[in-house]
């Protein structure tokens, strides 16, 4: 295997920060930066933390041939509407597939609650004539005049791109691939994207969301990546980076702009990864991520070591249906908005104020944010911000909050703490939801606190939620970037085959798993990457069914030992065990039809550990010596909290709270009761003081 190059990079975009981590290895040293998002030109944030790498740091960044990115350019262009003007084609009769969506009321118990607009109007929907029914028969031939004369509708209306979605193409999709020949052919400037193509999923109107979503986000990402590579251009970078997907794994920059679909929760996941791996080296397997940002908080769900996965995530009211690690958001981020309802209430968010203009302290708005609060509660210091680069003005936030303080008739300071546990008691109700149905147990459970907020906030939402302890990595501002670099590449492929197990034969699902490791295969060597070379590479294969008449299908692991072995029964045994393990009963004598299979392929990337000469030696005081004390305020009480310089703390240190922890890219609050003990890798670990208790 080929020597690594000195320098590892990995960036990650989020709404209100762009994080870098620089990896050494020759020195066998992590550095982390902040630096603000420029939302306009996302790029222009990617410059400006190259430029302090190169001016403040004094590193050579032409070193940097291993390079990790993680974005939301997609997600924010979804979720900001602001991307192509497209048409759809679909089978005759099925113009209304976008309209009519599901059917179902956003918040069942609000009749007021409406389905959100779709991205492409029924106007630019045309139908063709062409059908397949479900068994892969040609009913219907396509209708080259059909395509073609909706393909002109199509330009003469102004759009950019042409999704097709036809019915059950999933199963047979030569007629969607004609009918984009035909339409590139007619007008090759337009962008085509077929749904089978893309992911064959067997729901028509969640295929047909996935492809217009996909092309929807396409030119925008395209020209970030443009904007990009001219950016790495001047910074004297000569790689080009790797790109993080939903589903934890990392894929070349060409995959990437082909299927950005993928990449709509690519921070998130890359923040998960990073979660996993730095608590794996520390001895914790059961996990809540907790990743807050400026603009929500992101958590997931660790079991046994390993994330989450879902295929049925939604995203601005759209489904998404492509394999992501399970990450949950919710609207309460550093830069929510205190507001006040029509019932004099007191609420925090979902509104805000993102990076530009951000929180009142940040000098830009008179926005009263949850940022502003933790300020005024005395948890954060404004002259060591982001690393002393942005310094707060807590009067400006004082300022800010006074209003909201007025029309509650409270001070200042009794409203910014109010702020806190409003926000605490959002993220509770929120978390007990999603535990309760789950079925995660807090009590057994280790909150992983990261992101710029993360580990504020963590200790709050702990105590609220019972859970085990809170566990605060290194460097926490700046995980989602590290985790990119310990990201693996990850290629799913699928196939829909709608057999029963009681008829299938062995050879025919034998036939299929194998065609799918090949299409898999296939994938990671068009990825051309150096660190692959004598790379480990794994396989897993799973099936997706259910019972018959059931709507709704269930993963299962596919055994291909047991497979071999006892035929398919073995996959109807799986199924029903794992009907009985979710639901609490199963069907043995009811009929299993296998609906999907598919296959997995994850290729590791080479793995870093820091030399222990990056850790600093155990100490033989038994807490390290505060920097300070600042007085804090917390549910109602003021404290006199110790302040501590976190490159002062050694392993095997204690520090009994209140206390505050200072670092360059966030700050960690230990609440009155509770003790952060520093381990082996650097890591405070938190928990209840039982001495106190």
């Amino acid at each position: 295997m080929k020597q690594p190059s000195r320098y590892r990079l990995g960036i990650d975009i989020g709404g209100t920060f762009t994080d870098f981590t620089l990896v050494d290895t020759q020195k066998g040293e992590t550095r982390g930066i902040k630096v603000p998002t420029v939302p306009a030109h996302p790029e222009q944030g990617v410059a400006n933390g190259l430029r302090v790498l190169r001016e403040e740091a004094g590193l050579d960044l032409a070193q940097a041939q291993y390079f990790v990115h993680g974005m939301t350019i997609g997600l924010n262009t979804l979720l900001q509407r602001r991307g192509s003007k497209l048409a759809l084609l679909v089978t005759e009769g099925f113009r209304d597939i976008l309209t009519l969506q599901r059917l179902r009321l956003p918040v069942p118990y609000d009749f007021t609650s409406r389905l959100p607009e779709p991205l492409v109007p029924r106007n630019l929907v045309f139908g063709v004539r062409e059908r397949f029914d479900a068994a892969g028969n040609e009913l219907t031939p396509l209708d080259r005049t059909s395509v073609e004369q909706a393909a002109d509708q199509a330009v003469s209306a102004g759009v950019e791109g042409i999704a097709i979605c036809f019915l059950h193409s999933y199963r047979t999709p030569e007629h969607e691939l004609e009918a984009a020949r035909i339409i590139r052919e007619r007008h090759p400037q337009l962008k085509v994207c077929c749904s089978a193509e893309l992911w064959p999923e067997m729901r028509e109107y969640e295929r047909a969301c996935v492809a217009v979503a996909n092309l929807y986000i396409q030119k925008n990402v395209e020209e970030y990546f443009s904007n990009l590579e001219r950016i790495l251009d001047e910074a004297g970078l000569a790689t080009r980076p790797f790109i993080t997907q939903s589903n934890g794994g990392i894929m070349d920059l060409r995959s990437a702009a082909a299927a950005p679909v993928k990449t709509l929760f690519s921070g998130p996941a890359a923040g998960v990864i990073g979660a996993i791996e730095t608590s794996r080296a520390a001895g914790h397997e059961n996990l809540l991520t907790f990743d807050m940002g400026g603009t929500s908080t992101d958590v997931s769900f660790v079991a046994n070591g390993q994330p989450t996965f879902s295929s049925a995530a939604e995203l601005a009211g759209f489904p998404v249906v492509l394999p992501a690690i399970d990450i949950q958001s919710i609207g309460a981020g550093g830069g929510s908005i205190a507001w006040i309802d029509a019932g004099g209430l007191l609420k925090v968010g979902p509104e805000s104020a993102g990076s530009d203009p951000g929180p009142a302290c940040y000098g830009k708005s008179q926005l009263p944010t949850l940022t502003d609060a933790f300020l005024t509660c005395g948890y954060l210091n404004p002259q060591h911000f982001a690393a002393g680069r942005m310094a707060l003005d807590a009067e400006r936030s004082r300022a800010a909050i006074a209003p909201v303080a007025q029309k509650l008739d409270k001070t200042v300071d009794e409203t910014a703490d109010a702020m806190v546990q409003v926000a605490a008691a959002n993220m509770y109700a929120e978390l007990s939801g999603i535990m309760e149905q789950k079925g995660f147990d807090p009590r057994e459970m280790d909150v992983v606190a990261y992101g710029g907020g993360g580990p504020v906030m963590a200790n709050i939402v702990a105590e609220e939620i019972h859970a085990r302890g809170v566990l605060v990595p290194r460097r926490p501002g700046t995980l989602c970037a590290q985790g990119a670099l310990s990201a693996d590449f990850v290629y799913d492929a699928i196939s829909n085959v709608q057999l029963f197990l009681d008829e299938a034969e062995p050879a025919q699902v034998e036939n299929e798993l194998a065609h799918l490791e090949a299409q898999a295969r296939e994938w990671l060597a068009s990825q051309n990457a150096a660190v692959l070379e004598n790379a480990p590479v794994s396989v897993t294969f799973f099936a997706d069914a259910h019972y018959d008449g059931q709507a709704y299908q269930l993963p299962i692991a596919v055994d291909r030992a047991a497979l071999e072995a006892r035929g398919c029964t073995a996959l109807a045994d799986a199924f029903n065990a794992e009907h009985a393990r979710l639901y609490g009963h199963a069907e043995p004598q009811a009929r299993v039809e296998l609906v999907r299979l598919s296959a997995r392929i994850v290729a590791k990337t080479p793995a870093f550990n820091e030399q222990a000469a990056a850790v600093a030696p155990a100490s033989s005081a038994a807490s390290p010596k505060p920097a300070s004390t600042r007085v804090i305020r917390h549910n109602g009480n003021r404290h006199v909290a110790c302040v501590f310089d976190r490159s002062t703390i050694a392993p095997g240190q204690r520090i009994v709270g209140p206390s505050i922890v200072e670092q360059d890219d966030t700050t960690t609050l230990v609440l009155p009761n509770w003790v952060a003990t520093c381990d082996n890798n650097l890591n405070l670990f938190i928990t209840p003081n039982v001495r106190n208790l």
